[in-house]
C-alpha cells in the first residue's frame, strides 16, 4: 500500500482547485456522467464534520450530499446507542448537532424538509435522554366458560 502524505482536507481542496482548472481547460463531454460519489461510511468522524462545513460552504448542488452525509450519521448514532453519552463520543456529538443544525439552515433551499432532522432528533434525543422501553410478553386473555 502506498502511502500519501495528504491529509483530507488539503486533498478536497485540491480536487475543487484541480476540478475548477479542468473544467476551464477540457471541453464538455454531455455523454459523460460526472457525478462525484462520497463513501461517507469510509470517512473518520472528524473528516466527517470537516466535509460537512466544506459541503455546506460550496454550491447549493451538495446539499443533497449533506443528506447523504447525515444518512451516516444517523447509521453512526443509532450503531453507538446508549454509549453516546460517554465522554469519548464526543466528537460524535458535535457532528451529530452540527449535521442536524445544517439540515435546518439548508431546508429553505430543498425542494421538500429533510425527513433526517427528525430521525437525528429523535435518536438524538431516545439515546441521550430517553429510556427504552423494556420488551413485555404478550397478555393472554382469560377465556370464556360457557355453562
Amino acid at each position: 500500500m502506498v502511502q500519501c502524505g495528504l491529509n483530507l482536507h488539503k486533498l478536497i481542496n485540491l480536487i475543487i482547485f484541480y476540478g475548477n482548472i479542468i473544467k476551464q481547460t477540457i471541453m464538455f463531454d454531455p455523454n459523460f456522467d460526472y457525478t462525484l460519489t462520497i463513501e461517507f461510511d469510509r470517512l473518520s468522524t472528524d473528516d466527517l464534520k470537516y466535509t460537512l462545513q466544506v459541503l455546506y460552504s460550496s454550491s447549493s448542488e451538495c446539499y443533497i450530499d449533506i443528506e447523504y452525509l447525515a444518512d451516516e450519521v444517523i447509521k453512526r448514532l443509532i450503531d453507538c446507542k446508549y454509549s453516546i453519552r460517554e465522554k469519548h463520543h464526543n466528537s460524535l456529538k458535535q457532528l451529530i448537532m452540527s449535521t442536524f443544525e445544517t439540515l435546518k439552515r439548508i431546508t429553505p433551499f430543498m425542494y421538500a424538509p429533510s425527513d433526517r432532522i427528525q430521525s437525528i432528533y429523535d435518536n438524538y434525543h431516545k439515546y441521550m435522554h430517553g429510556i427504552e422501553s423494556p420488551v413485555v410478553s404478550p397478555v393472554v386473555s382469560p377465556k370464556l366458560v360457557n355453562r
